[in-house]
């Protein structure tokens, strides 16, 4: 068995899926098995995912006759491998050479650690911008999680996982209708257990290649916003705290819901105006 799964859920990507291929082949770690879930392509995809299978052991292609949600074909590429260590790959991302063995090496150093994660290099068009990791500079644990909660990327869903913290995290999304911020939310049972390590070795390439309009309208951003907070209580509610802990740890979820998944007032001043405009008769 492979000490890392890679689950690589695919749809049409023809135009990217060769070199996000080529820099996993090229992984200085090389103990890893891909298994990529091919969602049903039709512009040549199947063809090149087959011909990487063909060429390298380590790759599995399975190619699916229907085409099913996104969000389904993320989740069956996790429930089709089974080594120690799990991380998604998106068909149009890249990586540094030594990406892989730098999460590795976290992980293997830290035997409590649910998640490690790289600073994330995101590319829209030709517009690179570095996203570090946090500064932690205290061993206390609720400052340590304020930092790590109020820095964290949504690139870090693709970093490494120690698989029982794949199931943990898949849990999470039952009761969320909404794809947006839903990154985030798998995250947090790793972040208010203070159990995601970082390795600055290696960064992840997080290409923008699909220009899909991802964002809600406000009243739907707030619907989420309401459901994510939930969740994010529940998670907290189960663990232990001290009163002085809790109170900083909530403080920090109200910090992170403004700036990951929607800003209370300004969402609701938008709500209110677009439900303004479709009450005028001209609106």
């Amino acid at each position: 068995m492979a000490r890392v799964s890679i689950g690589l859920p695919t749809y049409n990507g023809v135009e990217f899926i060769a070199e996000c291929l080529d820099s996993l082949r090229s992984q200085t770690f090389e103990d890893f098995e891909v298994l990529i879930s091919d969602n049903g392509s039709t512009d040549g995809t199947s063809d090149i995912c087959a011909d990487v299978a063909k060429a390298d052991a380590r790759f599995r292609h399975v190619r699916y006759p229907d085409t099913v949600s996104a969000m389904e074909n993320f989740f069956r590429v996790e429930a089709m491998t089974d080594a120690p260590y799990f991380c998604w790959r998106a068909d149009d991302d890249l990586a540094d050479r030594n990406h892989l063995a730098g999460l590795v090496g976290a992980l293997d150093q830290a035997p409590d650690a649910a998640l490690a994660v790289a600073p994330v290099l995101r590319i829209i068009d030709n517009t690179e911008r570095l996203f570090e990791l946090p500064a932690l500079s205290t061993d206390e644990r609720a400052q340590r999680i304020h930092d790590v909660l109020l820095g964290c990327h949504p690139s870090w869903v693709y970093g490494l996982w120690r698989r029982d913290a794949v199931g943990l995290a898949l849990k999470r999304l039952a009761n969320y209708d909404f794809a947006w911020a839903a990154d985030h939310l798998m995250m947090l049972p790793a972040i208010f257990d203070n159990a995601v390590v970082m390795s600055p070795d290696g960064r992840f390439i997080q290409r923008i290649k699909r220009q899909a309009n991802y964002h809600l309208p406000p009243d739907k951003l707030l619907a989420a916003r309401k459901q994510y907070k939930q969740a994010a209580l529940e998670i907290i509610a189960e663990r232990e705290w001290s009163a002085p802990e809790l109170a900083k740890v909530k403080r920090a979820l109200d910090l992170h819901l403004d700036r990951r998944v929607a800003p209370l007032f300004k969402t609701y001043r938008r709500a209110f105006k677009q439900k303004l405009r479709s009450a005028l008769p001209f609106g």
